[in-house]
């Protein structure tokens, strides 16, 4: 059987259309952001082989000019949401300047048949091999088998385009015309459809990704704080004292209460108590070191685990925790935030963590009976 160009610029068309409406379909519009903006790139590269079918078949050249421009617009699109996926913020100057300078460029040029050519296809096999490096070097963040998947599209897709840039150049004599059966257009457009098919199918495997570690996020970590909620600094906290006890090695658990934030609700609203609560949050974590846990155990009851320390440790927690509310926390609420503390520290006699918990607790019930906004140690 034998292919022509017209064909296969049609089935790149409706590859790419019913792609579309596949995903919106299959995923929404309100899918995360990465998956929006590769429907977006899909959509304007069917707007784009559309017009420039148009254009081709004797409408206005203008046809021509926006064509390319949406080609080089969406893989600007593809670009954001590689970013998106990889947790990199993109270069808008980047994404604007490349569609932008590429349509001024093939207006002036249009007649210019070497240079209108040799514009655009430099325009996107650059993008296009500079997104593949984004995506295949060492230590790029994300699942290596979506990045892999999309990055090896890239670079076949890119390596025709830079040939067709090399051929019009060399021999611009011997380049095809848009409708011409050259093996450069077959060949072109069978791996275009195959890219579009392996590049949908990379970043569906990155949604899904994102989407796991996001449900992962949400079973082990408190929603309005950020830091572990109680069942998972439970566990983890288990582990921490199981070495401690099989080593010999020290371990403290320090409890801390907001206080009178009954009142603070009460009197100003449960949006100043969550403000309150996630401020306190952000500041506990930034005093404690990095193998420390902190958790949300309950209302405005926080605790903190530290492995391999004493109560020495734990009181200068509470020190740097207390200036950081006054130097930052507290100008940022208008009003006076204090906290009762207590602290336990594993005992030869203390056979489970509940009883290091309990004891850190019964000591912080004695802070605040003895006044509140201090540190007791059990």
């Amino acid at each position: 059987m034998k292919l022509d160009a017209l064909t296969l610029f049609a089935s790149m068309f409706i590859n790419l259309t019913l792609i579309v409406g596949a995903l919106l379909l299959g995923v929404g519009w309100k899918a995360r952001t990465g998956m929006r903006l590769w429907n977006v790139a899909l959509v304007l590269q069917a707007v784009a082989w559309a017009c420039l079918v148009a254009a081709y078949r004797g409408w206005p050249r203008e046809l021509a000019t926006l064509g390319s421009a949406a080609l080089v617009a969406g893989f600007s699109f593809v670009y954001l949401a590689a970013k998106n996926y990889l947790r990199q913020p993109a270069s808008m100057p980047w994404v604007v300047g490349v569609p932008v300078v590429t349509a001024v460029l093939h207006w002036l040029l249009f007649y210019n048949f070497m240079a209108r050519i040799l514009v655009v296809n430099a325009a996107i096999g650059l993008q296009m091999l500079w997104l593949s490096w984004l995506l295949l070097r060492p230590g790029s963040e994300g699942s290596w088998r979506w990045r892999w998947l999309a990055g090896l599209a890239l670079v076949a897709t890119g390596a025709l385009v830079a040939c067709r840039a090399v051929l019009v150049v060399v021999a611009p004599e011997s380049y095809p015309r848009f409708e011409s059966p050259h093996w450069v257009n077959i060949v072109g457009l069978i791996v275009s459809n195959a890219s579009v098919m392996a590049g949908t199918l990379a970043f569906l495997l990155a949604h899904r990704d994102e989407a796991e570690q996001e449900l992962k996020r949400l079973a082990t970590t408190d929603g309005l704080t950020g830091v572990l909620n109680r069942r998972h600094w439970m566990e983890r906290a288990l582990t921490h004292f199981n070495l401690a006890r099989r080593h010999g090695r020290g371990l403290v658990v320090l409890m801390l209460d907001i206080d009178f934030f009954k009142r603070i609700n009460d009197s100003r609203g449960h949006q100043a108590g969550d403000r309150a609560l996630t401020l306190f949050a952000d500041a506990l974590q930034l005093v404690v070191r990095q193998p420390d846990l902190v958790g949300r155990y309950g209302g405005e009851e926080f605790c903190v685990l530290l492995p391999m320390s004493d109560v020495a440790a734990a009181q200068a927690v509470d020190q740097r925790l207390r200036a950081a509310i006054v130097r930052d926390v507290n100008p940022k609420l208008g009003f006076e935030l204090t906290f009762s503390a207590g602290v336990a520290e594993l005992k030869d006699d203390a056979t489970t963590l509940d009883e290091v918990i309990a004891r850190a607790d019964q000591a912080l019930y004695a802070a605040k009976q003895a006044g509140r906004n201090r540190l007791v140690v059990a």
